[in-house]
Formats: C-alpha cells, sequence, structure tokens
C-alpha cells in the first residue's frame, strides 16, 4: 500500500516516536499520520519553526545585539511511503464521517476538563486533561486486538476529503520517495 506523508523536517526513515503534527483535537501522538494522496499531505509540510538568532536591530544598553527567538516559515518534504499489508481498523459509515466514529473510541480514554456537562466528549470543545495517556490507552486497546494502526475512509482533513491512515509501529514504514514541497503540483 502506498501512503503519503508531509513534514517541515528531511529524514532517511521513521523514527520510533511520532512526529507531532498539531492534529485537531490533539490525535497527533497514537502513531504516525498518513494520507491517500499527495494533496491532502501537502499542508502538513508547510509550517514555521522557532530559531534562536541574534538580533540586527535590537540591542542590549552596552551595545550588544540581543538574542531573539523567531518563526521562520518551512516548505519540507513529501514522503512516498510503502507500507506492506497492515492490518488496520476501518472507520467508516454510511451515515457518520470516519472521523466521528474514530473520536467516540477514543474518547472511552480521555478525560476533559467542561463545566456546564457531566459527561463532556471531544465535540464539545472541553480541554483534554490526558492526551499522552489516552492515546497510549486508545493505541494500546487496538493492538491487542491486532491491529497495526487505523485508517479513517472518506474523512474531512484541511477542507479536502481523503482517507486518513494511522500506523503505530514505524517498523513497517518504507520510504519510497522524498519529493521537496516546491516540487508538488498544486492541482
Amino acid at each position: 500500500m502506498i501512503v503519503y506523508h508531509g513534514s517541515i523536517r528531511k529524514f532517511e526513515h521513521f523514527n520510533k516516536e511520532p512526529e507531532v503534527h498539531h492534529l485537531r483535537n490533539e490525535i497527533d501522538t497514537i502513531g504516525f499520520w498518513f494520507t491517500s494522496d499527495v494533496k491532502t499531505a501537502k499542508p502538513f509540510a508547510i509550517g514555521t519553526e522557532s530559531v534562536i538568532e541574534t538580533s540586527k536591530t535590537e540591542f542590549w544598553e552596552d551595545g550588544e545585539p540581543k538574542v531573539v527567538q523567531i518563526n521562520r516559515p518551512v516548505m519540507g518534504y513529501i514522503y512516498k511511503v510503502y507500507i506492506d499489508e497492515p492490518n488496520l481498523k476501518v472507520y467508516e459509515s454510511e451515515s457518520e464521517d470516519s472521523y466521528d466514529l474514530f473520536m467516540k473510541e477514543r474518547d472511552k480514554y480521555c478525560d476533559y476538563l467542561e463545566g456546564k456537562k457531566r459527561n463532556p466528549t471531544w465535540k464539545d470543545g472541553a480541554i483534554l486533561l490526558n492526551r499522552e495517556e489516552a492515546n497510549a490507552e486508545f493505541r494500546k486497546n487496538l493492538i491487542r486486538h491486532g491491529y497495526d494502526g487505523f485508517l479513517l475512509r472518506n474523512t474531512k482533513i484541511l477542507g479536502e476529503i481523503t482517507d486518513m491512515y494511522c500506523i503505530f509501529s514505524s517498523d513497517t514504514l518504507y520510504i519510497a520517495d522524498v519529493m521537496h514541497v516546491d516540487d508538488i503540483d498544486n492541482g
């Protein structure tokens, strides 16, 4: 199976720890995230990185330049990745978004802070208090059931409909090609 991964960083192989993508609802640390096409992976390859540098315009009283932190735009890379026959739990429904199905299942492991509702869920916009623990417990449960990851079929991400894959282990991920985001056609 071929999938795509966008990142602002260049690397030779996937590390043991998933890269934080700042996905909505704090799901980024569940595993390695992929899309079914290049177009929907591209926004994840565009971002900013914080850098520390000596200022050319700001100085201390003694005339020494200040050291400042700035956010610099980064155009990263799209990784074309081969995954060898993973056993995926598939979230798919005719009447409901697959993302909603997945989030309902993950909610079993989440502790939310919300003053207005007795049993808040992710849809309430409540503050998730145990992100790492919830993601780890959700992942462990699927692994216990023999899954290598999961598939959100035909889900909406960043305004586009795509299949989203989350793979738990880097052991089955093989980078087939690396493309700079500037080389990807905007069509």
